[in-house]
């Protein structure tokens, strides 16, 4: 019995000093921490425009798809406001036409007088001719230069209505300003209109959804979050004796407090520039006589590869993180 002793307690040696080389070298090629928990990209929900809740097709926590119809507001007055940018839209552009006709009629009214000076030139310099020739009398030549000043103010006359007409008509085509604001005003209604219809951004679940029929909304306040489900990381926060051998694209297992028999594959996509404590509120003052040094802890975000659709993860999930880093 005393040998069959001996050998048990040799064989459970010998077990025991395998066990520690083999838990020595896997120390030697991973390093952990239990000090990671699970993230995901969080959506604030914010209306774009104001109004009161006239429809709800969501609740809380509920697992949406992008585009789905959240809820809706009330959209009579964005209507209304749509009607009254599309009257004016059309009003400016018959004033544009109405505008363009009179610039037509001004330019025919200058090339119609253009063409009575030009006549009235002529009989003038005939005349005043034939004056000095003693042939035409004087007061021959006043008529006749009376008669060139009155085509000339007529002509001066149609072309001034003429840049009239031009200023107010405006440039032509989609480089008309009247037409460009008023075209923009039916822009900007149709979109708000569109903003009474919330739909989800993109895929995943809400969180504080409390609206009610009925609430009043103010634009650009955050109502809710939507969590993406489609891509899923874990911020894990290593020692800075550690720190140095971490590199990105290194493989890392996840281990999840929730389940603690399922294991996630990760892989290292970032290192941290700064501690954790570096970037809190009141980040630590070390110039006292009383400073002890801590070893700090530097953030390494971790893509969870693998999320398996029975094991749901959770943004804030404490999980242990393992990085193989030979």
């Amino acid at each position: 019995m005393k040998v069959y002793g001996k050998l048990i307690a040799a064989a459970g040696l010998a077990i025991a000093i395998i066990a520690g080389f083999f838990y020595w070298q896997y120390e030697k090629t991973h390093i952990s921490t239990d000090d990671a928990y699970v993230n995901a990209n969080i959506i604030q929900i914010a209306p774009q425009v104001s109004g009161p809740v006239s429809a709800i097709y969501a609740q809380d926590h509920q697992v949406v798809k992008k585009g789905q119809l959240l809820f809706t507001i009330d959209q009579r007055p964005f209507v209304i406001a749509l009607k009254k940018a599309t009257a004016t839209l059309a009003n400016t552009e018959q004033e544009i036409k109405a505008a363009t006709n009179a610039v037509n009629t001004a330019q025919d009214l200058v090339q119609q007088r253009s063409s009575e000076q030009k006549l009235a030139q002529k009989n003038f310099d005939r005349i005043i001719s034939l004056v000095t020739k003693g042939v035409y009398s004087k007061s021959q030549g006043d008529d006749a230069t009376n008669q060139l000043k009155v085509s000339n103010a007529a002509l001066k006359a149609a072309q001034d209505q003429l840049q009239k007409a031009l200023s107010e008509r405006g440039k032509m085509g989609k480089q008309n300003a009247k037409l460009r604001l008023a075209k923009a005003n039916v822009a900007e209604a149709k979109l708000n209109l569109s903003y009474t219809k919330i739909i989800s951004p993109a895929d995943g679940a809400l969180v504080n959804f409390t609206l009610r029929k009925g609430a009043i909304i103010t634009q650009q306040e955050p109502l809710f979050a939507l969590i993406e489900n489609k891509r899923w990381w874990v911020d894990a926060n290593f020692k800075e004796t550690d720190i140095e051998k971490i590199k990105t694209q290194q493989i890392a297992k996840v281990k999840l407090d929730m389940y603690p028999d399922v294991t996630f594959k990760g892989i290292v996509q970032s290192i941290s520039s700064g501690s954790g404590s570096a970037f809190s509120l009141l980040p630590p003052e070390d110039a006292t006589g009383n400073w002890i040094k801590v070893t700090q802890r530097f953030p390494v975000k971790i893509l969870i590869e693998n999320n398996k659709q029975n094991y749901p993860l959770r943004v804030g999930a404490s999980c242990t993180v393992n990085i193989k880093i030979n």
